[in-house]
């Protein structure tokens, strides 16, 4: 009896050992795993949490080192300072009122005067060329492709060679430009690789309109159903221009 009761433990034991790594092969290994992994993310987000307050703390050091530095007021001087003065260095005298600023590129000095644009050396020696125009000169804007546009009180855009004054295309706007900086402004091609040419971007009233640099040619016009107040120049990033429209009434 003794002997086969002991079987039966043994048995018992045996087949409860069975269950048991089965159990732990289909469940318990897994479950095991799935701790392990568990714990793996918690150790790394405390580790991540560890190294941003690090850099935090570092980064507040740093800051409160660079603000003792730029509350320093130490005067040193290893070059003597340069002295900057201002003097007349060379002058002419015309007969005529100048209206504008004057423009200027690397060689020229462009000035207007009512329906004139005179083209002055920068040596002021020579006036290299002059052109009379049948209207008021509002506004002349530099271009590439040596190039220089003119635009008039009737509503005219004339481009013109810089080296010579010869007329290289007229258009009609529709309406008068603003007489401002952001009114006509250039999308270069140095700027803008993908175009095929520069563009001229010009502000009249309620209307943006493009046009090409080497023809004249419309590309593009927006017209707006109010008044366009300001244009911004060309986002390079965003590839788009930013303006202020009036409201349309309600009533």
């Amino acid at each position: 009896m003794r002997s086969k009761t002991k079987k039966r433990i043994i048995a018992f034991l045996m087949a409860l050992i069975i269950l048991t790594t089965v159990a732990y092969v289909f469940f318990g290994k897994n479950w095991l795993a799935e701790q392990q992994y568990i714990q793996r993310q918690r150790n790394s987000e405390f580790l991540k949490n560890e190294l941003m307050q690090k850099m935090l703390d570092i980064e507040k050091q740093s800051q409160e080192v660079l603000n003792e530095i730029l509350n320093l007021s130490y005067d040193i001087e290893l070059f003597q300072k340069q002295k900057i003065k201002l003097e007349k260095t060379d002058e002419r005298v015309f007969d005529f009122n100048i209206i504008q600023k004057p423009y200027f590129d690397f060689k020229n000095i462009y000035l207007i005067n009512l329906n004139q644009l005179i083209v002055l050396s920068k040596d002021f020696k020579k006036i290299n060329w002059d052109k009379q125009f049948d209207h008021e000169l509002i506004d002349i804007v530099l271009l590439d492709a040596n190039r220089i546009l003119v635009l008039t009180k009737q509503k005219e855009t004339i481009c013109l060679n810089r080296d010579t004054g010869k007329e290289i295309w007229v258009k009609q706007l529709q309406t008068l430009p603003i007489r401002d900086e952001s009114s006509v402004s250039q999308i270069s091609l140095n700027r803008y690789k993908q175009l095929d040419s520069s563009i001229i971007i010009t502000l009249s009233n309620n209307e943006i309109e493009l046009i090409d640099n080497i023809t004249g040619n419309t590309l593009a016009v927006y017209k707006s159903q109010t008044k366009i107040d300001y244009l911004s120049d060309f986002d390079i990033m965003e590839k788009c221009v930013y303006f202020i429209e009036k409201i349309k009434s309600l009533n």
